[in-house]
């Protein structure tokens, strides 16, 4: 899955206009603010600890793309880069052909002093000698793209200097990294052993090759000058016999006899010449092969001398590493208990604050319920009081009715009485 995709934003400012695969990683063009710049994508092996990013940010050389800004990714880093309008990669140029030795030595002469910045950093750093990663300014020059740190970032460092030299003057480029010349290579002897040479070599020994080579050729040249002579046609023999014939007051054939022990002798000077170069070259050869053989057993020695250094530094860098990323965690550790204090502040307040609430509602509740309940009681009193009071009316009613009624009888009585008392 591509992480830059085009048209997408990074990070709310740049956006994505071209994307290509680049070293297990991407290389993107986007533009932003009304400017254009290149945004790495480089995937890690390891964490990267802060002074990596720091070691990015200052890492400053004519032949590497600035770094402008480094973000931290899950399991990557993205690099922001000034964008160059390159004339071309190496490897499209290489493609098209028509590069010459000359030129081929002088860039590839060019990039050596990067590899002695990269490894002069607290945590060492490598780029990629593969023509894709070199790219060539207007002017001519060569810049690389990418730049890694050891032990941290993806892809290794497995490409060197042979592997350069060789893509360069064969045209061809590899994918996985060689340790010496194929057997189909057709180099003239002495640029194949210099190809040779520059395999698994540092910057300084290929340096030192290359010097060794060039002066090689250039002497070769000159003996070539100095020994070719044009061979002499039929006509120029024959008037050189007849010239021979015609000088004055001398036999035409000791003059001969003179001119051929002339050229007897000049011949045996060349040779003898031809003879003391080919001897003083056999001994510079010796020489040379001598002080190959030194250089290589110095080399030897002196990587069996700082094994144990580089494993010392390793392990203490690997230390460090550990100490920093320890005093991280401890520096982390407070911003984190900080945090969490924080927030269990935040839960405290959140959990007071709903009680609060809850309380409140609680509180309305039993005041909307005792409220209810008084307006219950008031009705059921005015309920019960108008009901004794229609009680009342109707036990009022009641003996009204009844004291009517006895009134009715006892005046029903005194009437009868009254007529059985006046009928009598």
């Amino acid at each position: 899955m591509s992480f830059f995709n085009v048209g997408e934003i990074y990070r709310d400012t740049y956006q994505i206009e071209h994307v290509e695969p680049f070293f297990q990683g991407e290389l993107a063009v986007a533009a932003a603010g009304g400017k254009r710049f290149y945004l790495q994508y480089t995937r890690l092996q390891r964490p990267a600890p802060p002074r990596a990013i720091q070691q990015y940010l200052s890492l400053k050389h004519r032949s590497i793309v600035p770094y402008l800004q480094v973000y931290s990714e899950e399991r990557s880093l993205v690099m922001i880069r000034p964008y160059v309008p390159f004339e071309d990669r190496l490897h499209e140029r290489m493609a098209r052909g028509g590069l010459e030795e000359e030129r081929i030595l002088s860039w590839v002469r060019s990039l050596f002093p990067v590899e002695n910045i990269l490894k002069e950093k607290p945590l060492r750093m490598y780029t990629l000698l593969h023509p894709a990663n070199i790219a060539i300014t207007a002017s001519g020059e060569l810049q690389v793209l990418y730049c890694g740190v050891e032990g941290r970032t993806l892809p290794n460092p497995e490409m060197d200097w042979g592997n350069l030299l060789y893509m360069l003057f064969s045209g061809n480029l590899v994918d996985e990294p060689i340790k010496k010349l194929p057997a189909d290579a057709d180099f003239p002897k002495p640029l194949a052993k210099l190809i040779q040479k520059s395999f698994n070599r540092p910057a300084g020994y290929v340096a030192s090759r290359m010097d060794a080579y060039l002066k090689k050729r250039e002497s070769k040249g000159l003996l070539d000058q100095l020994f070719k002579r044009p061979q002499p046609s039929g006509k120029e023999e024959e008037t050189e016999s007849r010239e021979v014939g015609k000088e004055p007051g001398t036999p035409p054939s000791q003059v001969l006899q003179q001119r051929l022990e002339e050229a007897r002798r000049m011949k045996e000077e060349q040779a003898r010449q031809a003879r003391e170069e080919a001897e003083r070259q056999e001994r510079e050869q010796r020489v040379e092969e001598e002080a190959e053989r030194k250089a290589e057993e110095k080399d030897h020695l002196e990587a069996e001398r700082r094994a144990p250094e580089e494993r010392e530094r390793l392990e203490r860098e690997r230390l460090e590493q550990e100490e920093a990323e320890r005093k991280t965690e401890e520096k982390a550790l407070p911003e984190e208990e900080q945090a969490k204090e924080e927030d269990r502040k935040a839960e405290e307040t959140r959990r007071k604050a709903e009680q609060e609430a809850h309380l409140e509602r609680a509180r309305q509740i039993l005041l909307q319920a005792g409220r209810l309940e008084k307006e219950r009681r008031e009705r059921e009193a005015a309920r019960r009081k108008a009901e004794e009071a229609k009680r009342l009316e109707r036990e009022r009613l009641s003996r009204a009715k009844l004291e009517r009624e006895q009134h009715d009888r006892i005046a029903a009585q005194m009437e009868e009485y009254v007529q059985h008392v006046f009928n009598r």
